[in-house]
């Protein structure tokens, strides 16, 4: 069955590409377009939902970021697509699946739905934000400033009860937990991280030692393997094991 879309950005030039980047995607079936925001909630707010809503961020008289909000249920996915990756962390509060960053190509697009739609599964297989290697977290301050986090960077997640301590070598960063509910959850199907705890992600590149359940990280950080999850840290050390000859 062809994959219903409707397309909103108020930049007919960026609007163009999209369309042309669908239809060379057969299975993109293009239902409509608006570049005007109030349009499209009235339109689509009485439609019949769609598979995926592609969605600039910055428009006149109604945001992206405001407009998915009201019609996050008439989508099965929504991808934003905006020149600014400080929405970033935006689109991670209305649950978007996807965001794509302009000028994006064709291969990047393609590699999104993909992920949404990957060939011979019905599993959705999670988008990440992480594929540039960093991403950006608002500082809690008056000037909403942005701190950018590298993954090459990161030691560990710390996930507390009402926020997210982001443990780097260049220090530490807390956030409000609220707005990087889904990061965690992308972090621990990351590669090149492992959970050792409820509330403790560590990078594997991190680890220089392990003593029995405890493992030193750089920066001398220090945690510890709960019960819960030593069999999983565990035999990731055992793969991990130089093995001499017998």
């Amino acid at each position: 069955m062809p994959i219903s879309c409707i397309a909103i950005d108020d930049d007919p030039h960026s609007l163009e590409n999209l369309i042309d980047y669908m239809d060379k995607l057969p299975e993109l079936k293009l239902v409509q377009t608006f570049t005007e925001p109030l349009q499209a909630l009235a339109e689509i707010s009485v439609a019949n939902p769609v598979d995926i809503i592609f969605m600039d961020v910055e428009m006149p008289s109604l945001s992206g970021i405001e407009l998915a909000g009201l019609l996050r249920q008439k989508a099965k996915y929504l991808i934003f697509t905006t020149a600014h990756a400080k929405y970033a962390i935006d689109a991670f509060k209305v649950d978007a699946d996807a965001y794509l960053l302009k000028p994006y190509s064709i291969l990047h697009f393609a590699k999104t739905i993909n992920n949404l739609y990957p060939a011979g599964t019905n599993e959705q297989q999670s988008f990440s934000i992480f594929e540039d290697h960093f991403f950006y977290i608002p500082l809690q301050n008056e000037n909403n400033q942005l701190v950018r986090i590298d993954l090459n960077e990161l030691i560990a997640i710390e996930n507390h009860q009402e926020d997210i301590s982001f443990v780097t070598t260049k220090g530490s960063f807390v956030n409000a937990k609220i707005n990087f509910a889904k990061m965690i959850k992308m972090l621990k199907k990351h590669p090149g991280f492992i959970q050792i705890s409820s509330s403790v992600i560590i990078s594997k590149q991190h680890i220089k030692s392990v003593l029995g359940d405890q493992i030193l990280l750089s920066s001398e950080v220090n945690y510890t393997a709960t019960d819960s999850y030593k069999e999983l840290f565990s035999n990731f050390i055992k793969m991990n094991l130089l093995k001499g000859k017998a």
